[in-house]
């Protein structure tokens, strides 16, 4: 079996992974942001703590690195982070989620179809949130920047809009998604039993 690469790079360079922190202020590759955009950058960083690395995280969670990288390739493994040394940080609530993966594994689901299933959800993931930080933009940051009377009041507006609309996205798409959940097992679960019921009566 030929060796796994190595966890995808997701500093600065991969516009689709999370950014690294630097020192100071958020910056563009085409100049500083403005106030506002910067306010906002700023309220957008995680300021939760990442302290392992990819061993680090192995260990934390009883799995192997190799595990730890097919889990990353397939999207389910994101980092918190990359820091200046070019090191993927990962947070505690990155460890509950591969233990949480891990869990379906040990309740009997192939480690395939986990992969599987997270290359399918981290594409939908990504679509819908693409679509969420342009609606944002479009139709927050946009308008905020042409109504207020100054970058201090388009800062703070930003920021309040920012705080309330993404606690109430997740919760938004995290209770569509159980919904979804619960309603395929039922749908599923009924067709096999209506199956079930009339090869019986066949063979009766």
């Amino acid at each position: 079996m030929p060796p796994l690469p190595p966890l995808p790079d997701r500093g600065p360079s991969d516009p689709d992974g999370p950014p690294s922190h630097p020192d100071g202020p958020p910056s563009h590759p085409d100049g500083p942001l403005s106030r506002p955009d910067a306010a906002l950058a700023a309220a957008v960083s995680d300021d939760e703590e990442a302290p392992f690395d990819l061993d680090a995280l192995a260990s934390e969670v009883g799995a192997t690195r190799a595990l730890l990288e097919s889990i990353a390739r397939a999207g389910l493994l994101l980092p918190h982070h990359v820091d200046h040394d070019g090191v993927a940080r990962f947070s505690r609530a990155d460890a509950d989620a591969v233990r949480a993966g891990l869990a379906l594994v040990e309740a009997g689901l192939p480690l395939g179809e986990l992969l599987d299933l997270g290359r399918r959800t981290d594409a939908a993931v990504r679509e819908v949130a693409d679509h969420a930080v342009d609606a944002f933009l479009r139709f927050v940051r946009d308008p905020v920047r042409g109504t207020a009377l100054d970058d201090s009041e388009a800062a703070e507006r930003l920021v309040t809009a920012y705080r309330v609309m993404l606690p109430a996205t997740e919760r938004l798409v995290a209770h569509h998604t159980r919904r979804r959940l619960l309603a395929a097992a039922a749908d599923q679960i009924a067709a096999q039993t209506t199956d079930g019921d009339e090869d019986d009566g066949g063979a009766g």
